[in-house]
């Protein structure tokens, strides 16, 4: 495991386990509902939204935490990888961490 790929999955970990942060907390919100409203899952629960989150590319993680989750560009690179992984997504397949920047 690389030395960006542990600081990475630490920035993913710290950012879940957040439970104080109210903008935490909406963005997990923000990703519950984009889940829903792009027919993932009919009713996101939290372990859900989890799944999905731990899914994303490291370029979307580190453009969220500079821009938030519901910034438009960033909202465009979710909605791209759920397009691509609809599938697999729907199926909570494991799913294979792009980690390129």
């Amino acid at each position: 495991m690389s030395y960006t790929h542990n600081n990475l999955m630490a920035m993913r970990q710290n950012y879940w386990d957040d439970e104080s942060s109210s903008t935490v907390q909406a963005e997990k919100q923000f990703l519950r509902n984009t889940l829903i409203e792009e027919g993932i899952f009919k009713d996101a629960t939290l372990d859900d939204t989890k799944y999905f989150f731990f899914t994303l590319p490291s370029i979307i993680i580190v453009k969220a935490h500079a821009l938030g989750f519901d910034h438009s560009h960033v909202k465009h690179m979710l909605i791209t990888h759920i397009d691509t992984h609809r599938v697999a997504l729907m199926r909570k397949s494991t799913l294979k961490i792009q980690f390129r920047i």
